[in-house]
């Protein structure tokens, strides 16, 4: 079989540095027997194509991986759905090399190592939709093919994860692991999570969406309203980005990452507050509004927070009145944080019947073997004992009972 030629990869030039497929051409080079013996150390260029074997990849899932992550005009574009005839025809020439590279006759290599032929053939597919354009398409076709691929799925990172966090010594970060908690695991506050959905609903739609403030009593569902969006629209192209009160002055770099990419992206602050004393406020609301480089379309903010204006007001506000001419204006800087969210969400503590009624929810998910008139007369003895009624009190409460139940169940003799 022809080595591929790989140095004439345009597009995809930057597989070249990757250390599987560097030893692999280096081995293709001196796969003749005559020649072969040349390579100073053979055993450590087949290392390298066994590196993936740790992720259970076979190589062409390698391959496909690579090509499904691949960051470059044509993935770029694609995932935007953009399209420029000029690039697609240097995209067919690269996936044609490509295809070569996917479809390698590794039996010299086997015969040589002794090595299974499940190390190359393709086993578990781990990204199916590119793995099946390379096994099965050729030409323009397969070039349209990945396209589409881009376009529902993404590249890079993006198309990895659905959730980052700002680091800051490795800028964004994706999240492997994240609350998984969905809408149906809020009991309550409908009117808030059908205003907070259809907002986001216009938002991934492309439609003016606003930025949003969810204010309210700790323990509310606040935080957990925001990530429920995440689970119920990552999969049209949503992504969310947290960062803390001490990081939104990262918000220009993480402005410059994410304006060009076919998502759309909500940036996170959780439970964010400021005091009196603190002027920071100043910088976050020009990133919001008011500053000279605008939010982009594929941008929007939904903060979570205790106090409804965010910004600690106090007694020394009322009293300094009378020392401050113009003590409405002094007022209205300290408010217009909030005013920069079109939509104010509130979560006030749940009265006696919706809390009843979330631990109901709760322990019927869990599937507690609890009569109600027990788990209510308890569940009341919690929130007074505890920390009064909230969701997250009342999920305390269903954890503290499973956990009660199962030890009576099996470690009470």
């Amino acid at each position: 079989m022809n080595t591929p030629k790989i140095n004439q990869l345009v597009l995809y030039r930057d597989i070249l540095n990757d250390p599987a497929i560097e030893s692999a051409h280096q081995i293709w080079l001196y796969q003749d027997e005559n020649q072969y013996s040349q390579i100073e150390d053979q055993y450590y260029c087949l290392q390298s194509l066994l590196l993936n074997q740790k992720t259970s990849m076979s190589w062409k899932e390698y391959v496909g991986e690579l090509i499904a992550s691949n960051e470059n005009m044509f993935s770029l574009l694609s995932e935007k759905g953009l399209e420029k005839q000029p690039i697609l025809k240097i995209a067919e020439q690269d996936i044609h090399i490509i295809s070569e590279i996917y479809h390698y006759d590794w039996s010299k290599i086997e015969k040589k190592f002794s090595v299974e032929s499940s190390v190359f053939s393709l086993n578990n597919i781990s990204d199916q939709d590119v793995c099946s354009i390379l096994e099965h398409k050729t030409g323009i076709e397969a070039v349209y093919s990945l396209k589409q691929y881009y376009k529902l799925k993404g590249c890079g990172m993006f198309r990895k994860y659905a959730a980052f966090k700002w680091n800051d010594s490795t800028g964004l970060t994706g999240i492997d692991c994240y609350d998984s908690i969905s809408f149906d695991d809020l009991t309550g506050y409908e009117p808030q999570k059908k205003t907070l959905c259809e907002n986001t609903e216009f938002f991934i739609k492309g439609l003016k969406a606003n930025n949003v403030l969810l204010y309210g009593d700790k323990g509310t569902g606040k935080s957990s309203s925001v990530k429920a969006v995440l689970n119920e629209y990552k999969d049209k192209k949503l992504k969310m980005i947290e960062i803390t009160k001490e990081q939104f002055y990262r918000f220009p770099d993480i402005i410059n990452i994410v304006k060009d990419r076919g998502y759309k992206f909500i940036i996170y602050i959780d439970d964010l507050s400021f005091e009196e004393f603190e002027t920071d406020y100043k910088h976050f609301k020009a990133v919001l509004e008011g500053g000279l480089e605008i939010r982009p379309q594929n941008v929007a903010v939904y903060v979570t927070s205790n106090r409804r204006n965010i910004i600690k007001e106090t007694w020394k506000d009322q009293m300094e009145a009378s020392n401050d001419m113009h003590i409405s204006d002094s007022m209205q800087e300290k408010i217009s944080l909030a005013d920069r969210f079109g939509i104010t969400l509130t979560y006030s503590s749940p009265n006696k019947n919706l809390y009843l009624r979330m631990v109901l929810d709760l322990a019927k998910k869990e599937e507690l073997d609890v009569s109600e008139d027990i788990l209510y007369e308890e569940a009341l003895k919690w929130e007074m004992r505890y920390h009064g009624r909230s969701g997250r009190s009342a999920r305390q409460f269903i954890d503290y009972m499973i956990s009660k139940q199962n030890y009576n169940k099996h470690w009470s003799e």
